[in-house]
């Protein structure tokens, strides 16, 4: 008997543990996280870019002739310009998730100085985000 007990317990903990592994999720969470063809464009743009740069740096080691760099680069940078109008095509379409990754990746770079807070004290010109002057630690108005 006990070793039923035992046996159905392992059994559900088995199946507790290797449902989530084998289903299918259609939650929002797991749209964010699938690679889109937004995604495979960027990262194809972002390899195709590379070389060319490789390329320009081979080409002043004096590894490569002029005509071979010419034609390759040539070559490549068709190739970037077909990714490029295939990413501006998704961009312009009205989809949103196209128009958030926009947004988001416009905003990837950092934080802009828009508005510098002038610090009361000393004067210094501070990011508006900040709390206090990173020159002389005194609390900025406002914040």
């Amino acid at each position: 008997m006990i070793y039923l007990f035992c046996g159905l317990l392992g059994g559900a903990v088995l199946a507790a543990i290797c449902v989530p592994l084998f289903s299918k999720d259609d939650t929002l969470e797991s749209a964010i996280i699938e690679e889109t063809e937004w995604d495979l464009l960027q990262r194809k743009k972002e390899i195709i870019l590379g070389n060319i740069q490789d390329l320009d740096f081979e080409h002043k080691c004096g590894k490569l002739s002029d005509e071979d760099h010419q034609k390759i680069r040539s070559e490549m940078a068709e190739e970037a310009s077909l990714v490029l109008k295939e990413i501006d095509n998704i961009e312009s379409s009205q989809d949103l998730d196209a128009l958030i990754r926009r947004e988001v990746s416009a905003r990837k770079g950092g934080v802009r100085e828009v508005d510098p807070a002038l610090c009361p004290s000393c004067g210094e010109k501070n990011i508006v985000t900040s709390k206090f002057c990173a020159e002389c630690g005194a609390k900025l108005i406002g914040q």
